[in-house]
């Protein structure tokens, strides 16, 4: 692909651009370009919180020092003669911005890859370099994004699967989908015209990823517009902590300190201090060496076991000792295949 330099004049913002499409659709009339620039370069807390992703400013500030892009924006050739922006709003918005500023260098022009695209053809692309690329949305345009191409572009997920090139987890599609499905049927209505805290988001992908998470909420006497007044009360901390309602809820005291407190006051309930001092005493790395060899050592009877009572205390504790153990080690940085 041959990249070109294209006139900034000649380039145009995309207002479909999932990263922003939250805040673009609480407008009313014909979006500006300013308008959308503004948006790009606002702050959000979820910046802070993912560490590893780049940030606004700090792209800003890598495009200024090296006086160009690294990465070409994708752009697709448009009829009246100008480029409308499928991959890189972001980078023609700070580009604009270091031109305004009259910053030090050459931003008349940008690094441009010129494709005439399908509608197929930008979804992969988006796809591909936010879903699953070094440029990740945030989680909540991600999803909106996810669920906009299955619900209202009625393509499956089969096809939303082969869009990201087979690199995204089908589970992952469906659980962002459903998440999303799940905030705004519960969540959004809770705070009306207030501005919503996107960032509980990711109390709603925990949601989907245990197992009969949500069959136990029901079970205990409550609804997901219940879970979502918990979210919104800052009952759920840290959010992590979703994941653990189930046993809460099963647990008298631990319920009763959830409701009148949170979370952290449940666990305390739960996670009396062993009176086992092997245990007590034991390494993470004999306790996981420790935890496998049991494992690799289980009985087929009692394998059976486990799988006809899913819900008994054993199973119970296997599933959230998995997904402690799942969540580390993401955190240490190895994939793990749900």
């Amino acid at each position: 692909m041959q990249v070109q330099q294209i006139p900034l004049s000649n380039i145009r913002l995309d207002h479909r651009n999932p990263r922003i499409a939250h805040t673009l659709e609480q407008m009313e009339g014909p979006i500006g370009e300013d308008f959308i620039e503004l948006s790009l370069g606002q702050a959000s807390p979820e910046d802070d919180e993912r560490s590893g992703s780049t940030t606004y400013q700090s792209l800003k500030a890598s495009i200024r020092a090296n006086g160009t892009l690294i990465l070409p924006i994708i752009v697709s050739p448009q009829a009246d003669g100008s480029f409308l922006v499928i991959e890189g709003n972001t980078r023609v918005a700070i580009y604009r911005e270091l031109a305004a500023d009259s910053s030090p260098g050459n931003w008349e022009t940008i690094p441009a890859v010129v494709q005439a695209l399908t509608e197929g053809a930008e979804h992969a692309v988006r796809l591909q370099a936010h879903l699953v690329g070094p440029r990740p949305w945030r989680p909540y345009a991600k999803a909106k994004y996810l669920h906009d191409l299955y619900v209202n572009q009625k393509l499956s997920v089969t096809e939303i699967h082969d869009f990201c090139g087979g690199s995204a987890r089908r589970r992952e599609i469906e659980e962002y989908i459903q998440a999303y499905k799940d905030m705004e049927e519960h969540y959004m209505p809770l705070v009306a015209d207030a501005q919503p805290d996107y960032t509980r988001f990711s109390a709603f992908v925990e949601l989907q990823k245990k197992p009969g998470l949500k069959q136990a909420i029901v079970k205990s006497g409550y609804t997901l517009t219940d879970f979502a007044k918990w979210l919104q009360a800052g009952k759920i901390v840290p959010l992590q902590f979703v994941r653990q309602l189930d046993r809460i809820l099963a647990h008298p005291e631990a319920r009763k300190e959830f409701l009148a407190h949170d979370t952290r006051e449940a666990m305390k309930v739960l996670e009396q201090p062993s009176s086992n001092t092997i245990i007590a005493n034991s390494s993470l790395e004999q306790l996981a060496k420790g935890l496998a060899a049991k494992i690799r050592g289980l009985s087929w009877p009692d394998a059976q076991a486990l799988s006809a009572n899913p819900q008994g205390a054993t199973a119970l504790s296997l599933i959230d000792c998995y997904e402690e153990l799942a969540a580390l080690v993401r955190q240490i940085g190895h994939n793990v295949d749900e």
